[in-house]
């Protein structure tokens, strides 16, 4: 039985007292966790101020279109052809181009790099806005996922992989994303300012600021951030009811805060399918998520599903 949850608080009015209509650009503080939150790790949300990965997921869970227009696909799925927007440019004012993504998955498969096994796929681009990938096995990565983003090759291919993680880039990238990078102070906190050629048109809040640090609800009390992403549960109390925040929930499935109760079935009872079911059902589900101090609602699962399914609201509870 597995639940996955966060919680995300966000100050009412945030930036109030630093901007007025018609003045100063809106901006926005957020606590992030870590510095290096644009390039090695898979695992950090920040990239998508910067870049953009093909596709996206909406409110249904079904993907459309980022970087991608469109694509085709084999009756395998091994075959996919994919078709670039053709008005996408980088921070300097270079077109975005399909040897861009050739060059970001073969440096992701490069051996000093390694985030997509070597030999995973095949790609070939076949004009600028245009490529073919065949995947030879399941890797992350490929053919067209929502979490992968790219880098541009003209400002890359110089550099040596094997000096990956240290790349100057990782702390002033240069994206293709709705926000640009304005300024940075090292160990403290990353500016970026909008994009105003961002093809999906223009953001409304005008800076977003990255301050770095530990964990902490005092910071969000203290008002040097707007926007905690991630509220552990016992400290929720100390907003809950606070008019100066919102509290909002999400539920994303396989996410990093899971929840679950695994039965060790090397215990003699419990190689017994019968018992394993019986205390799955003694279960109270709702008292349960009233002790972890999780959002109403949370639903908890006994069975496989999709994202889709997740996203829609369709597991049983």
């Amino acid at each position: 039985m597995g639940v996955c949850a966060g919680l995300l608080a966000l100050a009412v009015g945030c930036g109030r007292g630093r901007e007025r209509a018609g003045s100063a650009p809106s901006t926005i503080t957020v606590f992030y966790f870590e510095e290096a939150a644009f390039g090695p790790s898979w695992d950090m949300h920040a990239k998508f101020l910067v870049f953009l990965p093909l596709v996206a997921r909406n409110d249904e869970g079904e993907l459309e279109g980022r970087l991608a227009e469109r694509w085709e696909r084999s009756a395998d799925y091994r075959d996919w052809t994919v078709h670039l927007r053709r008005d996408v440019r980088w921070h300097d004012g270079v077109p975005v181009t399909a040897h861009d993504v050739k060059f970001t998955m073969d440096l992701l498969s490069h051996p000093a790099v390694l985030k997509v096994p070597p030999g995973a796929f095949s790609l070939t681009v076949l004009d600028d806005s245009t490529y073919r990938i065949t995947c030879h096995q399941q890797a992350r990565g490929s053919p067209l996922d929502d979490w992968t983003v790219f880098y541009p090759k003209h400002l890359l291919e110089g550099l040596d992989p094997e000096d990956f993680h240290q790349w100057d880039f990782w702390a002033r990238p240069v994206g293709n994303g709705p926000y640009r990078y304005l300024r940075r102070l090292a160990g403290g906190m990353t500016e970026f300012e909008v994009n105003r050629d961002y093809y999906r048109g223009k953001p409304r809040i005008e800076r977003v600021v990255l301050k770095y640090g530990q964990l902490s609800v005092t910071e969000l009390l203290s008002g040097n951030v707007d926007v905690l992403p991630y509220v552990p549960p016992m400290d929720l109390l100390k907003i809950e009811g606070d008019p100066r925040f919102r509290v909002y929930s999400y539920l994303e499935p396989g996410g990093s805060i899971p929840k679950a109760i695994l039965w060790n079935q090397r215990h003699p009872p419990l190689r017994d399918a019968r018992v394993r079911r019986a205390l799955t059902l003694a279960i109270d589900r709702r008292e349960l998520r009233e002790t972890l101090n999780l959002p109403e609602g949370m639903p908890i699962a006994d069975v496989l599903y999709t994202r889709e399914q997740f996203q829609r609201g369709e597991l049983p509870d």
